[in-house]
């Protein structure tokens, strides 16, 4: 099943021959649910009742359309992420879901290594129990059920975990694109599980789908993700850190919902059911065509008394994620000939890091800085990277070509969307020991009040600190490891029109508690960038973040950084 995913991956990001031209202005439609006081449907609204900007910018309604139509339901039975022991609780809440529905109503049940390319919706409801009836938790469970299984975990409990990690997010994605490809109006995805653990990039699945590329598809197609926690309140809270959970970002950043436990599955599912039972889909025209970039969307409505809600924006596609999505999905699509090339994949040698900021004209800098990642103590087998010859292309143009350095920067000039960079990874006999092909998404930094990428500088003494601020162009750092020997400098690019805006930023414990407001040096007309000064002494080892906000007279922006502090 991976197989076939990478598969259409690899070929959905092959050399084609140019796409044609982006039409000048393309059709969104972005789905509202309306509801009074009480909770209760509002359907007598009009286009002229509703306002709808897209980053910040009014736009005219081309249609609103009420819609109520039978309901499409997709729902993956995450089995690696249930416990067995509530395996009879999944089935049960489940069992009474579908007795509800609606004879229309049409459902689709997939479970882990299910063929990603013969998803079937059916309203069938007795094989819709049949195959509640086969789900069976198996977290912290290893024992092989396939070949596939048995080859892993054979191997090493790591890459089983590996596995299992992207199994969910390909199944996840490829059935969020199957019910998005169908063009039916907002229709929902029903998430079983109790993690969903963030992938760990290495290198061969570069290409592979992610928490933020479902959501990103999610949000083009009106497909909303709503996901059922089995455990109690009770047992979350009782249970053990176990890193970052991404369960309640895919319900948020989907316009879906968290339901917790079997006694809020009742009510969850019921909301789930109404809001896909009465929508408005309201269309325009977005100038901004099929850049690849994030717009945000913010729809509000006159009348007195109606409550909206409506999900906060969508990513542009591309004409080659557009093609992806029909291929992964076994939709019709005629593909140009093809020139295969190496697939993309990041290097597990080095650890990169990518900075954009406002450049002259207009333009936007992007700032490249690598270091060659930990190896372990006398291991011969991996040898250390200490140069790297880079090849940076967007739209068929070569934007920088050359060697870079280990802890060297580059700085070059990039438009907004996606910049392909093509790396050989060399020793220090300039012996190429691998490569690094990766895509990077580069966001326009155009708007009243916008955010760069925050950069990283470390220091051990108060020399060091001197030599920074002294320093025109200092070297950022890659990493987001740290010592508490040490001390950050962070500096934030910050624009906000004619004056720049106000910058504050607050450092979050590993727990996600707020601990302190930190001080900064606040950006000018002529040094845009931010800066905050965070010595590590203090700090008890663990995941940090550090969030950022900028507020301007008119508009704001946010941004966080996170980091590690060790022993």
């Amino acid at each position: 099943m991976l197989a076939a995913v990478a598969l259409a991956l690899a070929l959905a990001h092959a050399q084609t021959s140019p796409p044609a031209p982006a039409p000048a202005s393309d059709p969104v439609r972005i789905d509202v649910v309306a509801r009074d006081a009480q909770g209760r449907p509002v359907e007598s609204l009009t286009t002229a009742d509703f306002e709808l900007r897209e980053d910040g910018a009014p736009q005219a309604l081309t249609g609103t359309e009420l819609v109520h139509k039978p309901r499409i339901i997709g729902i993956y039975l995450d089995e690696y992420y249930v416990t067995a022991s509530r395996t009879a609780v999944v089935r049960e809440t489940l069992h009474r879901f579908i007795d509800g529905l609606a004879a229309a109503d049409q459902v689709a049940i997939l479970r882990p290594l299910d063929s990603l390319l013969k998803i079937a919706l059916t309203s069938d409801k007795a094989a819709l129990h049949r195959a509640i009836d086969a789900f069976e938790g198996r977290r912290g469970d290893y024992t092989p059920r396939t070949d596939l299984e048995r080859s892993l975990v054979a191997g090493d409990r790591t890459r089983a975990d590996a596995q299992r990690t992207q199994s969910t997010w390909s199944t996840l994605n490829a059935l969020t694109l199957h019910l998005g490809n169908l063009a039916a109006g907002r229709t929902s995805v029903l998430f079983v599980s109790e993690m969903a653990e963030p992938v760990i990039r290495r290198r061969g699945v570069e290409g592979l789908p992610t928490s933020s590329s479902i959501t990103r598809a999610a949000n083009r197609a009106n497909v909303s993700i709503y996901v059922f926690d089995p455990r109690t309140k009770a047992e979350v809270e009782a249970a053990a850190d176990e890193g970052p959970n991404l369960l309640q970002v895919l319900a948020d950043d989907s316009d879906g919902a968290m339901i917790n436990g079997p006694a809020e599955a009742p009510e969850g599912l019921k909301r789930m059911l109404a809001d896909a039972a009465s929508y408005y889909l309201l269309s325009y025209r977005s100038s901004h065509g099929r850049d690849g970039l994030f717009h945000t969307v913010d729809v509000s409505v006159k009348r007195k008394g109606v409550i909206v809600r409506a999900r906060h924006g969508f990513w542009s596609p591309t004409p080659e994620e557009i093609d992806r999505a029909k291929l992964l999905t076994g939709g019709a699509v005629k593909l140009p000939p093809i020139k295969l090339e190496p697939p993309h994949h990041a290097s597990t040698l080095i650890r990169p890091w990518f900075g954009i900021a406002r450049g002259d004209n207009g333009r936007i800098r992007m700032t490249f800085v690598w270091e060659a990642a930990g190896v372990v103590p006398g291991d011969r087998r991996v040898k250390t990277a200490a140069t790297m010859d880079v090849k940076a292309v967007a739209n068929g143009v070569t934007l920088f070509e050359g060697s870079v350095r280990d802890h060297a920067s580059v700085v070059f000039d990039v438009p907004p969307g996606r910049v392909t960079l093509t790396s050989a990874v060399q020793d220090s006999a300039l012996q190429t020991i691998d490569h690094d092909i990766r895509d990077v998404l580069v966001r326009d930094l155009k708007g009243p009040v916008v955010l760069g990428t925050p950069e990283v500088f470390r220091a051990r003494t108060a020399k060091d600190l001197r030599e920074l601020r002294e320093e025109t162009a200092p070297v950022p750092v890659a990493s987001r490891d740290f010592s508490r020997a040490e001390s950050l400098v962070i500096r934030v690019p910050a624009y906000g029109g004619a004056q720049p805006p106000a910058v504050g930023a607050t450092l979050v414990s590993p727990a996600g508690q707020q601990m302190r407001q930190l001080t900064i040096e606040q950006p000018t007309a002529s040094a845009p960038n931010a800066r905050i000064d965070l010595p590590l002494a203090g700090l008890p080892p663990g995941q940090y973040r550090v969030d950022i906000a900028a507020r301007g007279t008119t508009g704001s922006a946010k941004d966080s950084l996170m980091f590690r502090v060790a022993d």
